[in-house]
């Protein structure tokens, strides 16, 4: 027998055996009392980590551009920018987001 049948067939039962729960008006205020508290999910550690991290990546093109011979560029020139871009605005990124996620905290 072919995999789709069987799961049509399979999901025709369960349509069939499923009953309907009705309305509850209290069902949802009782579930969202039992819940646990909603878990901050960016913390002041994690803006702070980003922060320093994207300092050492400014003091890192400031070096860069400092030590940099414009009258020669080569192609490991090219590269190591292309990678100091992708990572400071990685870091740029998650700084910005760990701030706005404790900032909904």
């Amino acid at each position: 027998m072919n995999t789709i049948d069987e799961d049509k067939k399979l999901s025709q039962v369960l349509k069939q055996g499923a009953h309907d729960p009705g309305e509850n008006p209290w069902f949802t205020r009782r579930v969202l009392g039992k819940l646990p508290e909603k878990q901050p999910s960016g913390s002041w550690a994690m803006t702070i980590v980003c922060a320093l991290a994207l300092v050492a990546c400014v003091v890192c093109w400031l070096m860069m551009w400092r030590g940099q011979d414009w009258g020669a560029v080569t192609v490991r020139d090219l590269l190591y920018n292309a990678m100091m871009a992708g990572v400071t605005l990685t870091l740029l990124w998650h700084t910005i987001a760990s701030l706005f996620h404790s900032a909904d905290v």
